[in-house]
């Protein structure tokens, strides 16, 4: 893995986080965080930090970046199709409150 394969990764990580934390604030302010969202939310942050311990271990053992980015990237996916959803849950409450 080279370190600028390394870097976007990690950037890619932390912007899901900075959308995460936006969005976690923007339902908290608006009064909709509900028991439903907040659990989404920790899973989906728990399955982000699987994917950090992935990555750091991958670093420190030296897998091939072929295989552990396909890994990663396919996870990522998914976190990010989670955090979508909410965003589409969010929407279809809305427009059911109208």
């Amino acid at each position: 893995m080279t370190e600028a394969d390394r870097k976007a990764l990690k950037e890619k990580l932390n912007d899901l986080s900075r959308q995460i934390d936006d969005r976690v604030r923007d339902l908290k302010e608006r009064g909709v965080f509900s028991e439903s969202r907040r659990q989404l939310v920790a899973d989906i942050r728990r399955r982000q930090e699987q994917i950090n311990k992935k990555l750091a271990s991958a670093e420190a053992k030296g897998r091939a970046w072929a295989v552990i980015r396909a890994e990663i990237e396919r996870d990522f996916g998914s976190l990010y199709d989670d955090l979508l959803q909410i965003n589409e849950r969010l929407d279809a409450d809305e427009m059911k409150g109208r």
